[in-house]
This record gives C-alpha cells, sequence and structure tokens, in this order.
C-alpha cells in the first residue's frame, strides 16, 4: 500500500521532502500556477496556491496531502484536516491576545475566574465553526508524477467577524457571565487584536 504524506503549509517557507523529491512553498507569496501534467480529475495545479491568507476579514489556510491517485478522497479529507488544524491554530491565538487586551483594560475586579470562562467559550466557538467550515473554493489538484502519486490542495477560511459576533453573544447570554462582562469593550478588543493578526502583504 503506498504511503500518504500529509504536508503542512505554515506562514514561514518549508522545504517538503518526499522520497528524495523536495518542493518549497512560501504561503505569503503565492500565487496559482496550472501545470503542464495532466491528471483524470481535471486542470492540474502546481505550488504555490493563491487565495488563502489570512487577511483583514477572514483567516486562511491552505492544506496539502499527497499520496496515491486511486486515494483521492482520502487525499481530500486529509488536506481539509490540515487546512482545519492550521486555521485552528491561527484563531486560537489571536483569540487569547484579544482576551488579554480585554483584561488588561477591564482589569481583575470582575473576578479571577472571568478570564478563563470566556477563553473556554472561545475555545468551544473556535472548535464550531472550524468543524463547520466547507473548503473556500474547489479542490485543485497536481499533475500525477511518475510514481502514481500526486497532490491534492483545499483551501478554507472564516470571517473574523462572524467570530467577534457570535462569541460575544455567546458569552452576554450566559446568565454567570453577563452581569461582569463588558460586551463593548470585549468586541473593540477583538476588533483591533483581529486587525493586526494576518499574514504580510
Amino acid at each position: 500500500m503506498k504511503k500518504i504524506f500529509l504536508f503542512t503549509v505554515a506562514i514561514a517557507t518549508m522545504t517538503l521532502t518526499s522520497c528524495g523529491l523536495s518542493k518549497q512553498t512560501t504561503q505569503n507569496t503565492i500565487s496559482a500556477s496550472k501545470s503542464v501534467s495532466v491528471n483524470p480529475f481535471g486542470e492540474t495545479y502546481n505550488a504555490p496556491i493563491t487565495g488563502y491568507n489570512t487577511n483583514d476579514e477572514s483567516f486562511g489556510a491552505l492544506g496539502i496531502a499527497y499520496g496515491s491517485r486511486f486515494r483521492i478522497a482520502e487525499l481530500q479529507s486529509l488536506a481539509m484536516t490540515n487546512a482545519q488544524n492550521m486555521i485552528r491554530q491561527q484563531m486560537a491565538h489571536a483569540y487569547k491576545g484579544a482576551i488579554n487586551d480585554y483584561m488588561n483594560a477591564v482589569g481583575n475586579n470582575n473576578g479571577t475566574d472571568i478570564e478563563s470562562k470566556i477563553e473556554r467559550a472561545g475555545t468551544q466557538l473556535i472548535n464550531t465553526m472550524v468543524n463547520e467550515v466547507k473548503n473556500s473554493s474547489e479542490p485543485k489538484f497536481s499533475g500525477i508524477d511518475e510514481k502514481g502519486n500526486m497532490t491534492v490542495y483545499i483551501g478554507i477560511r472564516i470571517s473574523k467577524k462572524e467570530f467577534i459576533s457570535r462569541v460575544a453573544d455567546n458569552i452576554s447570554n450566559d446568565e454567570e457571565l453577563k452581569i461582569r462582562f463588558k460586551e463593548d469593550q470585549f468586541r473593540k478588543s477583538m476588533a483591533q487584536e483581529f486587525e493586526k493578526f494576518k499574514d504580510n502583504k
């Protein structure tokens, strides 16, 4: 049985090596290019692939999976899982920064437990939204190499505005938290932190 390789696309440049072959991709300098190779799944593409940077409006990630062309469904599932893991990490990092900004703004007079409860509410929503996400466009495929393998690319996006709205609504509707929760300040802290969290142009 042929091995399936799952490659992680990160913001920094990484060299991906498999069976003596190497590929290099930089997410921040992505530009789509069609391959001269052919495959039975439609147009073919070579890395890098465009359009899934984290920007002002949304978090974005590109998942990649490499393996046998006869296991295309599994490759698509692996590429999606890869993209979901990356976007989950981005959102968790940005949300943690927003919580820190919020707590610095309102102080600790509201109780020592509120920060952990707000963080838990956000973590739960991040997982929900990541599980809900669909690929933002149709999967893209490389040509088939001499070993009969190919690469699948799947890009996803999650709206920053939607996440801010949903997590603020969830917390403000919590009977235990809403008395101590300053929603306007929370939304402001979230928007400011998320604005800073984007890929370099």
